[in-house]
C-alpha cells in the first residue's frame, strides 16, 4: 500500500537509528505530513484501549486490595498454586477446564498485571514502531507535563487527548508484538530527541518563544518515553541504551 511504501521508505532514512541522519528535521517532518490522515485513527484506537486497560488494572487493584483484607487464605492458596504451576516442568500439562478455573481464581484475587496481557496473535509489522514514532510526533506537542497529577495533559480543553490513556494504549499495541518492536521504538525515540536535542543548541538566532516551545516539547518527549518503560516493565537501562542519563538529565534542567 502507499502507507506501507511510506513507512519503508521512512525506516531507510532513520537507519541505523543509533545515528543522527542528515537533514533529519525535514525527514520528520515530511513523514508527519505524509502520515497525517492515519494520527486521528490511530489517536481514537489509542485512547480507547489506554482508558479501558487502565480501567482494568483498576479494577485488579481493588480485587487484591480486598482479598488481602477479606479472603487472605484464598489469595496465599492461589499465589502457591500459581507459582507451583510456572515452576514445573510442563505448565500445561492440566486439563483446559482446569486451568480455566484457575485463571478465574487468579482474576477474583486481583493476581496478575491487565498491561502485560497477549489478547492475540500477530503478523509481522515491520514498518509500526516508524509509525508509532510519527504518532508521537504529532501529538506530544499537544500535552505537557502536569506536576498535580504527575503525568503528561493537554495543553487546551478542546483536545481529546491525555498522556496516560494514550502511554497505555500504546503500551497495549507493542506487547502483542515481539519484543524487538518495543525495543524498536525506544531506538526511534532516542533518535528523535537526540535529533531535537542537537537543533535546540544549533538555532543560537532562533526566537525565545520558538526555543521555549522545542524545549517543552522535548521534556513531554522525555516524560512520555519514562512512563511508557514503567508501565511497559521495561527496565530504564534499556531505555539509557538509547537515550543517555546524562542527556535525559540535562534535558529535564532546560
Amino acid at each position: 500500500t502507499k502507507q506501507g511504501v511510506l513507512l519503508e521508505q521512512l525506516r531507510d532514512e532513520l537507519y541505523p537509528e543509533w545515528k543522527t541522519p542528515t537533514n533529519a528535521v525535514s525527514i520528520y517532518a515530511s513523514g508527519s505530513k505524509k502520515a497525517e490522515m492515519l494520527m486521528l485513527p490511530m489517536l481514537t484506537c489509542f485512547r480507547r484501549i489506554g482508558q479501558a486497560q487502565l480501567l482494568r488494572r483498576m479494577i485488579r487493584f481493588e480485587l487484591g486490595r480486598c482479598s488481602r483484607i477479606d479472603a487472605k487464605t484464598l489469595l496465599q492458596s492461589v499465589s502457591t498454586l500459581n507459582a507451583s504451576i510456572l515452576s514445573s516442568e510442563n505448565p500445561f500439562e492440566e486439563s483446559p477446564p482446569e486451568l480455566k478455573k484457575f485463571c478465574d481464581m487468579s482474576l477474583a484475587v486481583g493476581l496478575g498485571d491487565p498491561l502485560q496481557t497477549v489478547f492475540m496473535a500477530t503478523d509481522p509489522l515491520e514498518g509500526l514502531p516508524v509509525l508509532l514514532l510519527l504518532c508521537v510526533i504529532a501529538y506530544v506537542p499537544k500535552l505537557s507535563y502536569n506536576a498535580m497529577f504527575g503525568s503528561l495533559s493537554k495543553n487546551k480543553s478542546g483536545y481529546p487527548i491525555d498522556g496516560w490513556p494514550l502511554i497505555a494504549g500504546i503500551s497495549t499495541l507493542l506487547k502483542q508484538f515481539h519484543p524487538s518492536y518495543s525495543k524498536s521504538f525506544l531506538a526511534y525515540i532516542g533518535q528523535f530527541v537526540r535529533v531535537s536535542v542537537a537543533a535546540c543548541f544549533e538555532r543560537k538566532q532562533v526566537r525565545k518563544d520558538v526555543a521555549s516551545q522545542l524545549t517543552e516539547d522535548l521534556r513531554s518527549m522525555l516524560v512520555l518515553v519514562n512512563q511508557f518503560c514503567d508501565i511497559s516493565s521495561i527496565p530504564k537501562s534499556a531505555l539509557h541504551e538509547h537515550i543517555p542519563q546524562y542527556l535525559m538529565e540535562m534535558c529535564s534542567d532546560l
